[in-house]
């Protein structure tokens, strides 16, 4: 957003609107990994939020949920039986502000235990997200998961993607 010809008034809420953000980005990351996924659906997004998380390159079925009833019960349900002992962060987070609706981007990264085989993982990906000031607060309007990868510790997350690439190059 260009500020030029804007008041310092208006340039300070710019700023504490982004910090805000980034805030409920982070606040976001800690209620999943704690498992307080009651208080991350009333806390962090609106009540006719949507999400959607899905393979980047297509290699995961995307899993929509919309409304915050539909919400509590992806993270009720399907990150505790696909992860467990889960700690991820964001970073490289970018927001455009308008008025009270915003959208931005960022970066995630995971670590966590698979809980079907009980091998460490680590994950990454990237968050593609809308955002309301809803009555004083931003939260989620929408947030999008395009995951990069989830895979075992043990293999390194490059050397499948790496392998693929090499082969796809000497073709």
């Amino acid at each position: 957003m260009d500020t030029t010809g804007s008041s310092i008034e208006q340039r300070l809420r710019i700023l504490e609107d982004r910090e805000e953000i980034r805030e409920l980005a982070a606040t976001y990351c800690f209620l999943v990994d704690d498992g307080h996924f009651d208080e991350l659906v009333e806390r962090c997004f609106t009540e006719d939020a949507s999400c959607d998380f899905h393979g980047a390159g297509g290699g995961m079925a995307p899993m929509v949920s919309r409304g915050r009833a539909e919400l509590r019960n992806f993270f009720t349900v399907m990150v505790p039986a696909a992860l467990r002992d889960m700690a991820h962060t964001v970073h490289n987070h970018r927001v455009s502000i308008d008025g009270d609706r915003a959208s931005g981007d960022c970066y995630f990264e995971l670590t966590a235990v698979d809980r079907t085989s009980g091998e460490a993982v680590v994950g990454a990906g990237r968050y593609l997200d809308r955002y309301r000031r809803d009555a004083g607060a931003w939260r989620f309007e929408m947030r999008n998961a395009a995951i990069f990868f989830i895979a075992p510790l043990r293999e390194g997350w490059a050397r499948q993607r790496f392998l693929t690439a090499l082969a796809e190059v000497s073709r």
